[in-house]
C-alpha cells in the first residue's frame, strides 16, 4: 500500500526546485504526494533580481482547517522553504491533526548556504525552524543550516570534530535522526546520517559545477527512501549519485544554469 506524505514549502513558478522538485520525485517513487503551499515566487532566490512572492499564510490556515473537517490523514509530513515566521504553528498544528499516530514528521530546513540566509529570510525563520525541529522524526540541513540550529560559527573548511559536534547539538535540539548534507572531506563531499547511536557517511567526489535546488532533490530523493523503508546507506548511496549524475547531464549546457536536468536522470532510471 503506497505512503501519503504532505510537503509543506513554496512553489517557485521557475526554476526546479522546492515544490516542483518534491511532486515529481516522490510520485516517481511510488508516494503519494500533497501540498500545501507557504508562498508562491516567481523564480527562486538564488541568481534572479525582481523575484515576486505572494505569502500564503492566511490560505495555508483555510486549507488545513478544510482537511480537519474532511478527516484527511497523512503518513508522513514534509517541510522544506517557510517564508513567514506564523506559518511554524501551523506546521505544528498539522503534525498534532493531520499525521497519523505511526507518520513521520521531516524537516529540511531549507532556509541557507554558505554561511548565509537567503535573502529575504529573517532571524524569526531561525527561530521557528529550531521549534520545529524539536518535534523532528528526520532533520535535513546542510552544514551552513545546521550552524544556525545550533548557534555554531560557520566554517568553511570542516573538521570531524567539527561535524561531530554540529551532530550531536542536533540530536539535543530533539530531532530523533539528522542526515547532514554539504559535508566535505578533503577533495569529496556527501551526507552523514546520525541518531545518537548509528553514524552512517557517504561521500562522493566534489564536482566543479554547483547548482541551486540540488537540496531540495537530494531531500526528495532521502525522504522518499525513508517512506519506503530503504536501508539507510542505500538510501543516501543512490540519492548522492542521482544528484552527480543530475549535474553531469547539465554541466554542457551554459543556458540551464539555473537547476540541474534532474528530468534526464530520472527518465534513465525508470528506463533501465
Amino acid at each position: 500500500m503506497s505512503k501519503k506524505i504532505l510537503t509543506i514549502q513554496d512553489i517557485s513558478c521557475y526554476g526546479s526546485c522546492s515544490t516542483t522538485v518534491a511532486l515529481p520525485i516522490l510520485a516517481s517513487f511510488g508516494v503519494e504526494t500533497c501540498i500545501l503551499p507557504s508562498a508562491i515566487l516567481s523564480t527562486h532566490t538564488a541568481g534572479f533580481t525582481g523575484f515576486t512572492v505572494l505569502d500564503l499564510t492566511d490560505e495555508m490556515e483555510r486549507i488545513t482547517a478544510h482537511w480537519q473537517k474532511e478527516n484527511i490523514k497523512y503518513d508522513g509530513i514534509y517541510t522544506g522553504y517557510i517564508s513567514d515566521s506564523k506559518q511554524f504553528d501551523i506546521i505544528l498544528s498539522c503534525v498534532d491533526n493531520l499525521l497519523n499516530n505511526d507518520g513521520l514528521f521531516i524537516v529540511d530546513p531549507a532556509m541557507a548556504d554558505h554561511g548565509k540566509l537567503y535573502p529575504a529570510l529573517s532571524v524569526e525563520i531561525v527561530e521557528g525552524m529550531k521549534k520545529i525541529c524539536e518535534y523532528a522524526d528526520y532533520v535535513i540541513p546542510n552544514i551552513t543550516e545546521a550552524c544556525f540550529l545550533t548557534d555554531t560559527p560557520y566554517q568553511e573548511e570542516q573538521s570531524e570534530e567539527f561535524i561531530n559536534e554540529l551532530l550531536e547539538k542536533l540530536i539535543k535540539i530533539g530531532a530523533k535522526n539528522v542526515i547532514l548534507t554539504s559535508v566535505s572531506c578533503g577533495n569529496k563531499i556527501g551526507a552523514t546520517y546520525y541518531n545518537g547511536k548509528e553514524r552512517v557517511t557517504v561521500l562522493k567526489p566534489i564536482e566543479e559545477k554547483s547548482y541551486h535546488g540540488t537540496g531540495d532533490l537530494f531531500s526528495s530523493l532521502v525522504i522518499a527512501g525513508i517512506m519506503n523503508k530503504k536501508d539507510i546507506k542505500e538510501n543516501l548511496e543512490f540519492a548522492t549519485d542521482f544528484i552527480i549524475e543530475s549535474i553531469l547531464a547539465t554541466v554542457d549546457d551554459p543556458n540551464h544554469n539555473y537547476a540541474v536536468k534532474y528530468e534526464d536522470v530520472l527518465n534513465k532510471k525508470w528506463a533501465k
